[in-house]
């Protein structure tokens, strides 16, 4: 008992309570009891004073009889609850009637406890009512913390359930100009309509809603485009989350990134001559926006044109460079190759890292410092382009005339060969038409191509020697003999990259 009473007076610290009660003889007992565990103890004689007595000292826990003159306990806790429904009741009455249960059941008595009552009883349903007052305020400065981080993140912050916003905070009202939810839902009747159409952004279109397409990719990231109460169009990032255990209920956020002059980015014919591809602080900008909502970029490489992409998580970032862990193989690759592509639903173009400043193997982390938006994207590559065999020929015909020197093939595929030259001769231009003949190995056994009619995409002049794109049309056998064998070549690098001892080559640890 006394370990119950101690516990009681180390709960009850500045809560007060009130004691309705008309016979004098209880009430100045009761007042004796409590008087040695609470602080603040208040006595009435009827309902009407208790009611008085609770409007002028606010107590958190009332113990009442039912049957009094004035004003009874129920209607009197009426009037309490109608102030304050918190406030906790404890019912002392000598009477067992099923209406008055169901009245205080109706009512929210914390506990109803008979005449006489036994202290050891009493004690107990006090230390149950301080108990659950403490847990409700722990929890109301829980939800008043939530309350502020929700108002204050700089980020628009919704909640929405069934598709219709139910709680915003203090950011979306400053950028829809306006006070509060009900007006913003009176001018925007329609969500559907809020984000606005854009190259490669996410709007609603004849199929799918904007809300659809989000719901169906929690935690993927989506670049949009909103119109503020200004009349500017702003550029920023959503992410939707899924709310555990409430079903249809999602917390959506914006991140405004239009400082970052992207949006021009996602122009594919403007974005070839656009400065912002080579703003470094644009990227790991958006490197920022991927770390804070906890998502991943992949990492692309490719060893002899076959493609190794493995995912990524981002460490740390600062205004130089950034940090990425990811799994042995990607950094194996990178540690041959000594530069990668990143890319992410949230960048306009694919990340290229032309300088990796140091890899770690121990930690399994990279450094990048040296970085810019692609022109191009690694998805872009439709066919598979592969180095093939080393022992494969290659001739070039011109008006029937071979070639000069030696004719090397850098990489294949269905539809282009890019072959390194000694000698370009005369005449030969973009979109000049060439003959070749090309014999690889598949199996062991010749696989040759002859009489393969090209034309030059593209030259590139070295200081030795040219590189040389030509594009072609094979014919249905011809394509599936390459198709197999490029099948093949594909696990030969496989297993030719699963092999390189990349530790006897470079230490663990490095910088490049």
């Amino acid at each position: 008992m006394n370990e119950r009473i101690e516990a009681i007076k180390s709960l009850s610290k500045e809560i007060g309570i009130l004691y309705v009660e008309d016979n004098e003889g209880l009430s100045k007992n009761m007042h004796t009891l409590l008087s040695k565990i609470f602080e603040k103890v208040y006595i009435a004689h009827d309902g009407e004073e208790g009611y008085k007595e609770y409007i002028k000292n606010r107590p958190k826990i009332v113990i009442t009889d039912i049957n009094m003159p004035k004003l009874n306990g129920f209607t009197m806790m009426k009037k309490i609850k109608a102030v304050e429904p918190k406030c906790k009741v404890i019912i002392l009455s000598a009477y067992d009637e099923k209406k008055d249960l169901y009245t205080a059941i109706n009512l929210s008595v914390f506990r109803y406890l008979h005449k006489p009552i036994k202290i050891p009883e009493l004690m107990d349903a006090l230390y149950d009512t301080l108990i659950s007052i403490n847990k409700e305020e722990d929890g109301d400065i829980f939800l008043t913390q939530l309350q502020n981080i929700f108002n204050y993140q700089n980020n628009i912050v919704i909640m929405m359930h069934n598709n219709k916003f139910i709680l915003v905070n203090k950011r979306f009202n400053e950028f829809f100009g306006i006070s509060n939810l009900d007006e913003f839902i009176d001018e925007y009747k329609n969500i559907d309509k809020l984000l606005l159409e854009h190259k490669e952004f996410l709007y609603s279109t004849p199929s799918s809603t904007w809300v659809d397409t989000a719901i169906e990719n929690p935690g993927r990231l989506f670049h949009t485009k909103i119109e503020n109460y200004k009349g500017e169009k702003r550029h920023l990032i959503l992410k939707l989350r899924e709310i555990p255990e409430r079903d249809k209920h999602y917390i959506l956020s914006f991140d405004d990134v239009t400082e970052l002059n992207l949006m021009a980015l996602f122009d594919l014919d403007a974005a070839k001559h656009d400065a912002t591809s080579k703003d470094k602080m644009s990227i790991l900008s958006l490197l920022r926006v991927i770390k804070e909502n906890s998502s991943e970029v992949k990492i692309h490489n490719f060893y002899k044109g076959l493609t190794i992409v493995n995912p990524a998580v981002i460490v740390d970032i600062n205004n130089e460079n950034f940090t990425l862990k990811t799994v042995n193989t990607q950094l194996k690759i990178i540690r041959l190759a000594k530069l990668m592509t990143v890319t992410s639903e949230v960048f306009p173009k694919d990340v290229i890292c032309k300088s990796i400043k140091n890899v770690d193997s121990d930690n399994q982390t990279i450094i990048i410092d040296d970085i810019s938006f692609a022109s191009r994207s690694a998805a872009d590559r439709k066919y598979i382009r592969l180095e093939p065999d080393a022992n494969h020929v290659s001739t070039l015909y011109y008006k029937n005339i071979k070639f000069p020197g030696d004719t090397y093939i850098m990489d294949i595929s269905e539809v282009s060969v890019k072959l390194k030259i000694n000698a370009l001769p005369a005449g030969i231009e973009i979109g000049t038409k060439i003959k070749m003949f090309i014999s690889l190995k598949l199996k062991g056994k010749p696989l040759s191509f002859s009489n393969i009619e090209a034309s030059v995409y593209r030259i590139d002049e070295n200081k030795r020697d040219y590189n040389i794109v030509l594009l072609y049309e094979l014919n249905n056998k011809n394509i599936n003999n390459l198709r197999e064998y490029l099948a093949h070549r594909q696990i030969e690098l496989i297993r030719e990259f699963k092999s390189i001892d990349i530790n006897s080559q470079i230490d663990n640890h490095y910088s490049i």
